[in-house]
């Protein structure tokens, strides 16, 4: 399984620009990317974000070490 940084490489994003495209504080996402638990909203956000960046669906359990409040 990809981790979340490595899915926001693959869709050729900066941390800034997946915070802004996802409404969310760029600490939202560099708390994701470190393993750190985050809201689910926010983290549906970031996700939802990179499924249409990469054109395909992805799901929460998809993503290795991101973790949900």
């Amino acid at each position: 399984m990809p981790t979340l940084k490595v899915m926001r490489l693959q869709a050729h994003l900066t941390v800034s620009e997946l915070a802004r495209l996802a409404n969310v504080d760029r600490k939202t996402v560099e708390r994701a990317e470190s393993g750190q638990s985050v809201l689910d909203a926010k983290a549906y956000a970031i996700v939802e974000v990179l499924a249409k960046r990469l054109s395909r669906e992805i799901k929460f359990d998809e993503v290795e070490g991101l973790q949900i409040l």
